[in-house]
């Protein structure tokens, strides 16, 4: 079968037109008509109606059935192309949430070499954003934040580690002589958050919800976690946070366990596409990730 055949085809059905095809892919006509003809003789079923004047009925039930899996097969090609032609290049595209490039950072740079890198592309966003970009190939590593272990189509997620999760609030603040609080206890504080902690949004609805509270929550567009703290330690709010992203002696902070009974964890996880081909370098840049010692 020829691929193209299946790209003209996705465009018929899309346009149901067969010049705005040719035009398209500039072809002529009788190529977009012959490769349906080739597709239909390949499936041993009519695909497209020979009357043209009901343009919206033009493709036929076993039509619909080719374009649903068509659409797949043409990702899948193109995603394909684009491994194939980074195959040879020695650049490793890994991405990391801020959180756990707070955990993580300054153990790779530690314990890598500076060869492996200088060959690093690092992504930066949040673990939602970053499972989709390991779907679509944007990305080829990703250590992923999720409340639970992953198990999502299209993904090979390996789990590593597990944080517990508590509040960050400031020195100044009421909380700070304790070392343990219940989130109801919490209802009346203002949370600080950021769009990209998509995982610890998902933990705070839960805890609220066991709680039965809905506290006032801020939400900034700021690039990382090191502007959360900020905004503690100058008292304007508390945050919810991952157990190992703040040390014990960073100054003007202090992390407060959290005693509800829930699961809810913050479970870190190497992840790549399913059927992603490792390099021997990628191979090595993840079992390497996995022998970190990061906290507790």
């Amino acid at each position: 079968m020829n691929t193209r055949d299946l790209q003209y085809f996705v465009a018929l059905v899309k346009f149901k037109n067969y010049t705005q095809v040719a035009k398209q892919f500039q072809v002529s006509q009788p190529t977009i008509t012959q490769a349906i003809q080739r597709l239909e003789r390949e499936f041993g079923a009519q695909l497209v109606r020979k009357d043209r004047v009901h343009r919206d009925e033009m493709i036929t039930r076993s039509g619909r059935l080719l374009y649903a899996n068509a659409q797949l097969i043409n990702e899948k090609i193109e995603l394909t192309h684009k491994e194939i032609r980074r195959a040879n290049q020695k650049q490793i595209r890994f991405g990391m949430p801020p959180i756990i490039g707070c955990l993580y950072i300054s153990k790779i740079v530690s314990e890598f070499s500076k060869d492996l890198l200088s060959r690093l592309k690092i992504t930066s966003v949040g673990s939602h954003e970053l499972l989709s970009q390991v779907r679509n190939g944007k990305v080829d590593i990703a250590l992923l934040g999720s409340t639970t272990p992953i198990n999502e189509p299209g993904v090979y997620a390996d789990l590593i580690s597990g944080r517990r999760f508590g509040v960050i609030v400031s020195t100044n603040n009421p909380l700070a002589k304790r070392d343990e609080v219940s989130f109801k206890e919490l209802a009346t504080e203002r949370f600080i958050s950021f769009d990209q902690q998509y995982v610890h949004q998902a933990a705070f609805r839960a805890y609220c919800a066991y709680a039965q509270i809905n506290p006032t929550v801020a939400m900034y567009r700021i690039p990382d976690i090191s502007w959360i703290k900020e905004l503690v330690r100058q008292n304007i709010g508390i945050s919810l946070m991952a157990r190992d992203a703040v040390a014990d002696n960073e100054p003007g902070i202090k992390f407060v366990e959290i005693t509800d009974p829930l699961p809810e964890r913050f479970y870190i996880s190497v992840a790549t596409r399913e059927g992603y081909v490792l390099s021997p370098d990628e191979q090595d840049f993840i079992d390497r990730l996995r022998k970190l010692h990061v906290g507790n």
